[in-house]
């Protein structure tokens, strides 16, 4: 073949005809094939040619060309803003439990290792000089206690906080070996956390408040008027006004809050509400109790439609617009139908309460078909305090009358239905729990002297130090969008750079490349052309050899490419052929390559 491999083309155009044997000199660059990204020639294939062969070969240089219909800028990099995020994650602080330190003043240390921590270091509930059962009895006389913002809610009105505390926590240590429990002395190197059944409580109050909030700000430094700021806050917990006063930088005695009513009184008979996350459609409230159900929510029924809910088909047999009533067939899971009338605002309870239904309305539809519209509510159940409403939890349910002169649920705490003896204790899904003890020997500690403000060496050294680690399981981040202008942590933003870039900007023609040469006018070319096929398969390549301007032996090439400038005006000619379909499409395939390495 006389074509040579197109990839020895890196010496450069200006070597190709002179180096690889190619007709008629080099073959052209690259804005031969295209210009501004757009193509800027024509592939011509003959329209009797005897082979399909030379069509493939015509889209396969398309398909290249393709590749180069792009154009590229370099362009400095800027912006109208940035985005910037910090953790704000609400992340507990840990729980030491056990801390053991040594002097530096007073001797030398006297445990160097984990067996001579000393048993009374253990946090009492003022300082680290108790036991083990010091610090159990501290732990109860002042428990963990923490607040998770906006997570249960009442239709769908998300302003429940989860309340939870753990009131008795105990550490059994994973190796008996490493703590013997008649004779407690040093913290175990590992434990598990064990909470006892009933410790760990969940407060959800469904009484939702609005409380306005004045803070006093004092008076204006330049003029001397009073100035304050006023705001609301709708919550179940009345606002700190400690915590107030710490984000104004006021006392707390310059902040007033005032209660100025209910947003709700509690949960009442036809509120869904949430526990833990979990949807309750609330049928009834009563003394320390309440029934509830799946809400599937008010349904159109038109005369004989059939629907199904949980397994229940309801079946609408007739309709009385006139009296407000419906006829339903209600066939239970198990088979057993029940012919039932229901009458406006009703609620009709079936089988044992696994479907409750209530007409709402009747009217005749547009197109004349009579409607029926029923809430339908399924597995109607009912919870008292000490049943589990969610699963492992024991539900304490606080009901109480609104104003309205209605039974409705206050509040309801949820408690461990069994002990819990965990490695590493799941808080509702945010937190994590578990038991740490590191320790430091004595070499490492002289290692790591902490220095204090006057250079000099601290008197003590911590060696030995237990907790309670409290994580939270995923980290929350805010984002911010800042401008040029903004302010950003006392610096304002003055300008937005970035490095320099290629832009690539990828073109879409707007017309075929491709023609036959039947369609091609000679007396009027506008672009120039890749002519794929020799004399005999493509006609303009005939008229090329006829005209003495293509001069390789088609007869018998193996496969060229022959480039041919201003073969028509001021546009060039790459014909690619040779002496039968399978020299062509060789001679195709080395196009493919060169273009490639354009």
């Amino acid at each position: 073949m006389k074509v040579r491999k197109i990839a020895a083309l890196a010496v450069g155009a200006a070597m190709v005809g002179a180096t690889l044997g190619y007709a008629n000199a080099a073959l052209p660059g690259k804005e031969f094939f295209v210009k501004d990204g757009m193509p800027n020639v024509k592939i011509v294939v003959g329209a009797n040619a005897p082979s399909t062969m030379d069509v493939a070969s015509a889209a396969d240089v398309a398909l290249a060309i393709g590749s180069l219909l792009y154009t590229s800028e370099e362009v400095e990099a800027s912006g109208v803003s940035v985005v910037v995020k910090k953790d704000v994650t609400d992340d507990p602080d840990d729980l030491t439990i056990y801390k053991y330190f040594y002097s530096t003043v007073n001797g030398p240390i006297t445990a160097e290792k984990w067996s001579d921590l000393p048993g009374d270091y253990w946090w009492n509930g003022s300082a680290y000089n108790g036991s083990y059962d010091d610090w159990v009895a501290a732990y109860q006389a002042d428990p963990w206690m923490y607040e998770v913002k906006d997570m249960d809610g009442i239709d769908e009105d998300f302003q429940v906080d989860w309340d939870f505390s753990i009131d008795e926590i105990h550490l059994i240590p994973t190796d008996p070996d490493d703590w013997d429990e008649n004779d407690i002395d040093q913290p175990p190197k590992d434990a598990k956390l064990q909470i006892p059944e009933g410790a760990f409580k969940v407060l959800l109050n469904y009484t939702i408040s609005n409380w306005s909030v004045e803070v006093d700000l004092g008076k204006d430094s330049q003029w001397g008027i009073p100035d304050s700021e006023s705001f609301n806050v709708i919550d179940d917990d009345e606002p700190d006004p400690a915590e107030i006063a710490d984000e104004y930088d006021v006392d707390p005695s310059d902040v007033d809050i005032t209660f100025e009513g209910y947003v709700y009184e509690g949960v009442a008979s036809g509120d869904t509400f949430t526990v833990l996350g979990n949807s309750y459609y609330v049928l009834n409230v009563t003394d320390g109790a309440f029934e509830y159900g799946k809400d599937h929510g008010e349904v159109w029924f038109r005369l004989g439609d059939i629907k199904d809910y949980d397994g229940y088909k309801v079946k609408a047999v007739d309709i009385s617009v006139n009296e407000n009533r419906a006829l339903v067939e209600v066939t239970s899971p198990e088979g057993v139908d029940q012919l039932v009338i229901l009458t406006k605002d009703k609620e009709k309870p079936l089988f044992d309460g696994g479907i409750v239904l209530k007409l709402t309305d009747t009217f005749v539809g547009i197109d004349g078909n009579l409607i029926a519209t029923i809430q339908v509510v399924t597995n109607k159940k009912k919870i008292k305090s000490g049943d589990e409403l969610v699963a492992g939890w024991v539900a304490n349910i606080t009901t109480g009358t609104n104003s309205d002169g209605d039974k409705v649920i206050k509040w309801i705490t949820l408690s461990n239905a069994d002990d819990i003896e965990e490695k590493t204790v799941d808080v509702l899904g945010k937190y994590k729990v578990y038991y740490k003890l590191k320790t430091w020997t004595k070499d490492e500690a002289d290692a790591n002297y902490d220095i204090n403000d006057d250079g000099d060496k601290k008197d003590e050294l911590m060696t030995a130090k237990a907790m309670i680690v409290i994580e939270p399981t995923e980290r929350v981040y805010e984002t911010k969008e800042l401008k040029v202008g903004d302010e950003f942590e006392g610096w304002t933003i003055e300008a937005i750079k970035g490095e320099a870039y290629t832009k690539v900007t990828p073109m879409v023609p707007a017309e075929p490349i491709t023609v036959l040469d039947s369609e091609l006018d000679l007396n009027a070319v506008d672009s120039n052309l890749i002519l794929v096929g020799g004399p005999v398969a493509n006609a303009v390549t005939a008229y090329l050899v006829e005209q003495g301007l293509s001069t390789v032996d088609w007869e018998n090439s193996e496969g060229d490419l022959e480039y041919i400038e201003d073969a028509f005006g001021t546009y060039d000619v790459l014909i690619v052929a040779g002496k039968d379909r399978y020299a062509t499409r060789d001679a195709a395939k080395e196009l493919m390559e060169y273009l490639a390495g354009l």
